[in-house]
């Protein structure tokens, strides 16, 4: 898991406290995404493709797979603002700033502050 993400995603370092997914192909991991678990919710992390199976539905597959652990607590994810759409299709909604639990505003406004081009969203139980 470490190399993937070292590989694909250097700055999403997987933590051994927190869940993470994966899909794998002949023992090689394609896609992983990570939730972190806070205070009174959780926020869905390092959501990661290696590049040659991109746009490929991977992403999306792996959303559907961990439905059930996305809904049962407040879901939130910081959303690249080139791939919004991508989390909207996937029943993400955009959150306003001051809608955002502290814990969450709090590390959104931080990451905004560093210049990061990011849209904050949640996730949206059907």
């Amino acid at each position: 898991m470490k190399r993937f993400y070292q590989e694909h995603y250097p700055s999403g370092k997987p933590n051994k406290a927190d869940p993470i997914w994966v899909i794998r192909h002949n023992a090689k991991i394609l896609s992983a995404v990570r939730l972190k678990q806070l205070t009174s919710s959780q926020l869905l992390m390092a959501m990661v493709t290696a590049p040659p199976h991109r746009k490929s539905g991977l992403g999306s597959h792996l959303l559907k797979q961990i439905h059930t652990e996305l809904k049962q607590t407040p879901c939130y994810c910081f959303a690249l603002n080139h791939q919004v759409s991508f989390y909207i299709k996937n029943n993400f909604v955009i959150v306003d700033t001051p809608d955002l639990p502290e814990e969450i505003q709090s590390r959104y406004i931080s990451y905004q502050q560093q210049g990061r081009k990011i849209t904050a969203m949640k996730y949206y139980a059907e």
